[in-house]
């Protein structure tokens, strides 16, 4: 997802986050870099990582490169209100979240036993995704959406790996590292098809 218009953004201070998640979320974002599940759109690359701490989560911010991220580049966010005609993010840091914080938040409400949400793109897990009863979203993740937001969170209440059509992945675990062997787990049965 790529537009930020799905929620408004109320920066409450712009301390740079400290969670001990932050560096097991660096380590993971280069290793997606890595293996080419951020690929680049320009001032940054698509795929977001979040982690929960004891105000409301972390997650990467926009624009950045998930193969050279520092503490400044995260977010912590600390509330989410969802009335009115676009949820309201509140959030500490020097950046703008993640354009996928809404959903990520979302995620969280309904799964209170995940504590890492990962988010990237492989395209080969997408072709692979019919023969290996991978669970899909209807709905193009193309263009962002709140139907879309609203589709993921409920595929995400059942399963902890879902793709999201002509987009990539989401994936969830009780920590950073269950969700990264989980995306590591699919990667590897989409290529040994």
């Amino acid at each position: 997802m790529s537009e930020a218009a799905l929620f408004e953004v109320q920066v409450l201070g712009h301390e740079v986050p400290h969670d001990a998640g932050l560096p097991k979320l660096v380590a993971e974002a280069q290793r997606f870099s890595a293996r080419g599940f951020t690929p680049s759109y320009g001032p940054g690359d698509h795929g977001n990582m979040s982690c929960r701490t004891p105000r409301g989560l972390l997650i990467t911010a926009r624009e950045t490169s998930k193969a050279q991220l520092r503490p400044e580049d995260f977010v912590e966010v600390v509330g989410c209100d969802e009335r009115g005609l676009k949820p309201l993010v509140r959030c500490y840091g020097t950046r703008l979240p993640s354009t996928d914080t809404w959903l990520h938040w979302r995620v969280y409400a309904t799964r209170p036993d995940a504590s890492a949400i990962l988010h990237g793109h492989d395209l080969v897990a997408l072709r692979q995704a019919r023969p290996l009863r991978l669970p899909m979203t209807s709905i193009s993740a193309a263009q962002p959406s709140a139907a879309l937001v609203e589709e993921v969170t409920q595929l995400m209440a059942e399963h902890a790996y879902v793709l999201l059509r002509d987009h990539g992945f989401v994936a969830l675990g009780p920590s950073i590292e269950e969700a990264a062997a989980l995306v590591d787990r699919h990667a590897h049965m989409a290529r040994g098809l």
